[in-house]
């Protein structure tokens, strides 16, 4: 059962023609405390004669009381640091932290003024950013009450080292921070819990798989399938490649072990060992270990995320045995959080920390409210609604066959004609459908709620195939993950297919609604073989006399496409397995 917000009902953005923009202003006060403890705190009352822990011990963990505290097996502690420990005198301290294999990382350190045992924040920064982009949040998070730290992963800006790519001495470094954390400042061993942005989200779930004292984690933009991010559906994914290269080489230093995955990733040469080598970075494959640890685990990501898309995802979210929370918002990769960076009040950094509140502060408001839907959807009119399940989402779903096509457009209905038509395309040559520019068109629809339009009489019909819908009587609630089945017959041994969902408007104007790729690799030429393409994941309404549009191209600029010279593509439906979308409806 689904809660849907007044916004949910408002008239269809999916007929509109013009494109409204809003821009919100806002301006962020900070307020300290004084006199009593801050939220979170507990006042530290030890026995007559026993030792007082200084924030500056050179123990590890040992001072808040070794394993005992919840030091997992596997956590090797930290080899001491030589810096004094942060004040609660002026501003955010800088510190260095030596990880186990000598690696020095710098931190930024946030502690509540008054004296008393705080939850543990650690931040892990993004990849190709600074720690310091997170002191807004760091300073709200540390108001709640928390000691909040903040570093650079290993290989940028002042951290030693090369960077790991969310690799095992990513993950270590997380748990050696910790270690610091409970020996330098007043940070409860028993109330830890992990953030992150981008790549820090997904070391932030690596860590939740790895150290049993993680109780609370947070991963926005994350990802939980690296191999998928880079090579679904055995499509090279230029955007992805290009975030990390681009960053990389002005921020960053590469270790041989990433250049010969770049190479090899690049050349298309020894993709088993590229997979395996992503796979080890992925938290999806250690599921089981982060349910053995049972950790609170908070995601939020974008329908629309151009580099680590939200299917896998959603898989992990599902696989989760502990506490848990999904949100999903149409946008880009980190454009729904940039805000909260800025100052800006921000629902996503809001919600993580309402999170960690609820895990990690028993006495907060966030701890005593009734626990948030395990579900939550903002759908591209803007309307919120919640689920108790990622499947409670989807009530039914809706089958349409691709019909013949002899003019290049075809009807897309339950009773298209299967059989022996085919229906033939250039490989190659790009058309005006396609999913945007990277960071900008998502973000726009994110704050707009209104995509751009595209009219389908401007696809070339020698580069794409269409097919129409009819117009639906009532309105239509798309709510999940289309799939398309394919049959398709190239000329050529490799190749690359993009599909587009739109929903088109009685004017003719269609806005994306999702999108899907496939590559097909060693095909025998004229041979007719089966794919699945599966879209990004969808929360949107299609109005009345609006209807569902799918358009077919070869190219795309988000991809490394395997389009050859004088290469074509032809579709057909054989009646034994039809070609047909299914539309998953709430």
């Amino acid at each position: 059962m689904s809660s849907t917000s007044a916004a949910a009902k408002r008239p269809g953005h999916r007929c509109r023609t013009a494109l409204v923009l809003v821009a919100v202003a806002a301006a962020v006060a900070a307020c300290g405390t004084s006199g009593a403890a801050p939220p979170g705190a507990e006042i530290v009352s030890r026995p007559t004669g026993a030792p007082n822990p200084s924030p500056g011990a050179t123990q590890g963990a040992q001072v808040h009381g070794g394993a005992a505290a919840g030091l997992s097996a596997d956590a090797p502690r930290p080899r001491a640091s030589s810096d004094a420990a942060p004040t609660r005198a002026a501003g955010p301290p800088q510190q260095t932290i030596t990880a186990r294999d000598g690696t020095v990382l710098t931190a930024t350190v946030v502690v509540p003024p008054v004296p008393g045992r705080y939850p543990l924040a650690v931040i892990p920064a993004a990849w190709g950013f600074p720690n310091t982009v997170f002191d807004v949040q760091a300073k709200e998070l540390s108001a709640r009450g928390y000691v909040v730290l903040t570093y650079n992963t290993r290989g940028f800006f002042s951290s030693g080292g090369t960077v790991d790519v969310s690799g095992p001495r990513d993950v270590s470094d997380v748990s050696d921070v910790i270690s610091w954390a409970l020996a330098h400042t007043p940070a409860d061993p028993a109330r830890v819990g992990v953030a992150g942005l981008s790549y820090g989200g997904g070391i932030a779930l690596l860590a939740a798989a790895a150290d049993a004292r993680v109780r609370t984690v947070a991963s926005l933009s994350g990802w939980t399938d690296f191999g998928y991010s880079l090579y679904a559906a055995d499509t090279r994914h230029k955007a992805a490649l290009d975030l990390l290269t681009s960053l990389l080489q002005k921020t960053g230093r590469s270790g041989a072990d990433f250049t010969t995955f770049l190479d090899d990733y690049n050349g298309l040469r020894n993709m088993p060992s590229v997979l395996a080598w992503a796979k080890a970075r992925s938290a999806g494959s250690l599921l089981d270990a982060v349910n053995r640890h049972h950790p609170a685990v908070f995601m939020a990501a974008a329908y629309g995320d151009n580099f680590f898309a939200p299917n896998p995802q959603i898989d992990f979210f599902t696989g989760l045995t502990g506490p848990k929370s999904l949100q999903l918002a149409p946008g880009d990769h980190g454009t729904n959080e940039i805000g909260g960076l800025l100052g800006i009040p921000n629902g996503e950094w809001s919600s993580a920390w309402d999170w960690f509140d609820r895990g990690l502060r028993p006495g907060s408001p966030s701890a005593a409210a009734h626990a948030p839907a395990a579900v939550r959807l903002t759908t591209d009119g803007g309307g919120v609604e919640t689920y108790p399940t990622w499947a409670a989402a989807t009530r039914s779903t809706t089958t349409l066959r691709l019909g013949p096509a002899p003019l290049g457009t075809g009807d897309l209905s339950p009773t298209a004609a299967t059989g022996s038509w085919s229906t033939s395309i250039r490989s190659g040559t790009d058309t005006t459908a396609n999913a945007g520019t990277v960071l900008i068109t998502k973000a726009l629809q994110g704050i707009s709620h209104l995509p751009p339009t595209l009219r389908l009489d401007s696809v070339d019909r020698r580069d794409g195939a269409v097919w129409q819908a009819p117009p639906t009587p009532l309105p239509q609630r798309i709510r999940g993950i289309p799939t398309l089945r394919l049959s398709l017959t190239p000329n050529v041994d490799t190749g690359t297919v993009v599909a587009y969902l739109y929903a088109t408007s009685p004017t003719g104007d269609s806005t994306l609604l999702s999108k899907a790729v496939h590559t097909y690799l060693g095909a025998k030429p004229g041979q007719p073989q089966a794919a699945t393409l599966a879209f990004d994941p969808v929360a949107t309404d299609v109005l009345t006399g609006c209807h569902l549009s799918l358009v077919i191209d070869t190219k795309d600029d988000l991809y490394l496409d395997m389009d050859r010279a004088g290469g074509t593509v032809a579709f057909g439906s054989p009646s034994a397995q039809p070609s047909q979308l299914s539309v998953p409806l709430g």
